[in-house]
C-alpha cells in the first residue's frame, strides 16, 4: 500500500475515525438527566453509527486496488458525511436550551467535522472517477 495512492484514503479514515470516536467522548452529547435521555442521545447514537460506518468502507477503500470501487466507495462516504451534518438539530432534535451541550459542542464539532469529511470524499471521488475515465481503452478501430 503506497502513502501517496491513498492519502485521500487516509485522511478519510481519520476523518471518519474523529468522528466516531469523538461523537461518544470529547463532544458527546448531554447525557442522561433524571433516568431518561433527552433528544440529543439520540443524534449521538445516529452520528457515531454514521461514522462506524464511514470508518469500515475506508477500511474497505484503502484495500480496494479498483478505480471504480474506490470512486463508488467515495461517493458513498461523501453522502454519508453529508448526512451526519444534518443529523443534530435538523434530522434529530436537540435539547430546547441553546446552553446544553449538545448545542454548544456537539453539534457544530459534527457538522465541522462531517463537512471536511464530505470535502476530502468529494475531491477524491471527483480525481478518481477522473483517472477512471482516463484509464478507460478505446481501440482505434471502434465503429463510430
Amino acid at each position: 500500500m503506497k502513502i501517496k495512492e491513498n492519502i485521500f484514503g487516509i485522511a478519510e479514515l481519520l476523518s471518519s475515525a474523529v468522528l466516531t470516536a469523538g461523537s461518544v467522548s470529547v463532544f458527546a452529547a448531554c447525557g442522561e438527566h433524571e433516568g431518561k435521555y433527552m433528544a440529543c442521545h439520540w443524534a449521538q447514537n445516529a452520528v457515531t453509527l454514521i461514522g462506524a460506518l464511514l470508518v469500515i468502507s475506508a477500511l474497505i477503500r484503502l484495500f480496494t486496488r479498483d478505480n471504480g470501487v474506490r470512486a463508488g466507495i467515495a461517493v458513498t462516504q461523501f453522502l454519508f458525511s453529508a448526512a451526519a451534518a444534518l443529523i443534530p438539530g435538523t434530522v434529530i432534535n436537540l435539547c430546547m436550551m441553546e446552553t446544553m451541550r449538545c448545542h454548544t459542542i456537539f453539534k457544530p464539532a459534527v457538522i465541522i467535522i462531517a463537512v471536511i469529511s464530505a470535502a476530502v470524499s468529494g475531491a477524491d471521488a471527483f480525481i478518481t472517477i477522473r483517472r477512471t475515465d482516463r484509464s478507460v481503452y478505446v481501440p482505434e478501430n471502434a465503429a463510430a
